[in-house]
């Protein structure tokens, strides 16, 4: 008897990143932005990069990190910061969502879809 199925997505296909993305930038304003984010479970860091960011430009790595729950620091233009605990899994609703927006920066679980 057959297990039951997952459906199979093309690696360029957007179901398949939404499902594999383990974090997503989101730069919600007409300003270029740094930002620095580290990721660390209990006690090691997992990730820690840089980004720049153009006006309304949004950025993704899938198969970052393993699942489980991590601890997300930002620090937006070396100034505003925010912290969360996040829980990442293969599921678009357990992502990393980190939104730079007019009022600081936001660090969120689950990536919402983009505005029309």
């Amino acid at each position: 008897m057959p297990s039951s199925s997952h459906a199979l997505f093309s690696a360029s296909s957007e179901q398949w990143r939404l499902a594999h993305e383990d974090l997503h930038i989101r730069n919600a304003t007409d300003t270029k932005h740094g930002i620095h984010v580290e990721i660390y479970d209990d006690e090691n860091y997992c990730h820690t990069a840089d980004y720049q960011l153009q006006s309304d430009q949004s950025g993704c790595s899938v198969n970052l990190l393993q699942d489980g729950c991590y601890k997300v620091k930002a620090i937006l233009d070396g100034q505003d910061e925010s912290v969360a605990a996040v829980t990442v899994s293969d599921e678009p609703e357990q992502t990393i969502f980190i939104r730079i927006q007019s009022s600081g920066v936001t660090i969120k679980e689950g990536v919402p879809s983009p505005p029309p």
